[in-house]
């Protein structure tokens, strides 16, 4: 777990601070960011950071104390942001709530730190309250800009907004409080664009509220976040808000290409990263990362490095072969897994687009019948012209009919196979329920999360 918002050097933590460090270590915190509101409190977190290997810094002035920030104070901050554990600039932003400064004051403290962060190119932490619009005009003149929304106030067209300009959106304890809109702002969200939070001592989730925040309270967060994204498991959240905590803050977290992965109840296998379409939606084109596993391979396995791979792994109630390319580049390996596995009793999924066939230059669902038990083929298109627009096949417009074929074959050998439309703008979802009806298919809409 990852506490990407924290205030341990304030007064509310003086006569335990080492204690509940040590503590939230043990608890399963992985890393947490301190952040500055002033100079003191800036200063305050690179001495913790300095410290604890597992703390980094943020620095900055808070809206509040923007008045306080002269010119020779904006340059010791500048300064510090210059220290290696110094992961960001904030919390920085405008809130017209309280308005402890002026808001003239505010808005001129807000754009010179972010133009600070973007000459040393670190994400910025923002704070916004009740001044959403006026905060995110500045930011849409300032697109080089990129960070996250702190303690995020607005609704999900406003979460939209934000993320579409480069941020991702912090929730902590108050998505625990049961007349919170942060539920409903969270589940509109992809799952790749969400970090979690305490902001203690404040915002103390509702198991504990009226008490001290602390970074191991983070866990209800992962706690609330695991009932609201019920495909994927606990270990799944924390494992993809860690992940995105870390590539936004440049965090040392592994990031090492996996062979075998589980996402929920589902163990995948990683054959290949080659694929033989370049669909635009694919997370081919944003890093190869896929719920927070890296699915980039340096080089392809062997069938011993993937039952290895495997072995590490239990709990799961089925076997896929999907990764981030397209499996069936690697047809025979895939068999020969498929015949091995078979021993563990579990259903052995293929996900695939579609193009066995043209790729192994053989009938391949007669291969696959009595090893591969399930098949999902990404249908993606209504027709040939839209399908060679989005997915951009090496094989061309042929490839549309070799596709139904494919899925008309393997249904014929008895192995269950349903098709999948991502709901991207491009693809007519009712011409492709009528294409599936027709050939007896059932159809599966997956959200497009664009990362």
């Amino acid at each position: 777990m990852i506490d990407t918002h924290a205030h341990l050097d304030f007064s509310q933590y003086d006569t335990d601070r080492e204690q509940v460090i040590e503590e939230c270590r043990r608890n399963g915190v992985q890393f947490i960011i301190n952040i500055g509101v002033d100079f003191q409190t800036s200063k305050a977190s690179v001495d913790l950071a300095e410290k604890y290997d597992f703390i980094y810094a943020s620095v900055g002035y808070h809206p509040h104390d923007a008045k306080a920030m002269t010119d020779s104070i904006f340059e010791e901050i500048a300064q510090l942001a210059t220290h290696p554990k110094v992961v960001a600039i904030g919390e920085i932003g405008l809130d017209y709530y309280r308005d402890m400064s002026p808001r003239d004051i505010q808005k001129a403290a807000f754009i010179r730190q972010l133009q600070l962060a973007e000459r040393l190119k670190k994400p910025v932490v923002l704070h916004i309250r009740q001044a959403m619009e006026p905060a995110f005009e500045i930011l849409r003149r300032h697109p080089g800009n990129y960070g996250v929304l702190h303690a995020f106030p607005g609704n999900a067209k406003e979460a939209a907004e934000g993320v579409r300009m480069g941020y991702l959106i912090a929730f902590g304890g108050p998505i625990t409080y049961p007349n919170s809109q942060g539920p409903q702002v969270a589940a509109s969200l992809s799952l790749s664009k969400i970090v979690t939070e305490t902001d203690c001592p404040y915002l103390t989730p509702q198991q504990f509220r009226g008490k001290r925040n602390r970074p191991d309270y983070v866990r209800f967060v992962i706690d609330k976040l695991t009932e609201l994204f019920p495909r994927y498991s606990r270990d799944d959240i924390v494992r993809i808000t860690s992940k995105n905590a870390a590539r936004l803050f440049n965090l040392p977290v592994d990031d090492s290409p996996e062979l075998a992965y589980m996402i929920g109840k589902s163990l995948y296998l990683n054959l290949t990263s080659r694929c033989t379409n370049n669909c635009y939606f694919c997370p081919r084109n944003s890093g190869f990362h896929v719920a927070g596993h890296n699915l980039r391979l340096n080089q392809e396995p062997q069938e011993k490095d993937i039952l290895t791979a495997v072995e590490r792994y239990s709990g799961y109630n089925e076997i896929v072969f999907c990764g981030i390319g397209e499996p069936t580049l690697r047809a025979d390996l895939m068999i020969s897994l498929a015949a091995e596995l078979k021993s563990k009793k579990l259903p052995i999924r293929l996900n695939t687009n579609g193009q066995g066939n043209l790729i192994a230059k053989a009938d391949l669902p007669s291969k696959m019948r009595g090893l591969i038990d399930f098949v999902s083929i990404s249908l993606n298109a209504q027709d040939e012209t839209t399908y060679v627009k989005i997915c951009r096949p090496q094989f061309g417009a042929k490839v549309f009919p070799e596709i139904l074929k494919f899925a008309k074959d393997c249904k014929e050998y008895g192995i269950v196979t349903i098709f999948s439309v991502v709901d991207v703008p491009e693809i007519d979802i009712d011409a492709c329920k009528k294409i599936a009806d027709k050939m007896g298919i059932p159809l599966r809409i997956r959200e497009y999360a664009s990362d």
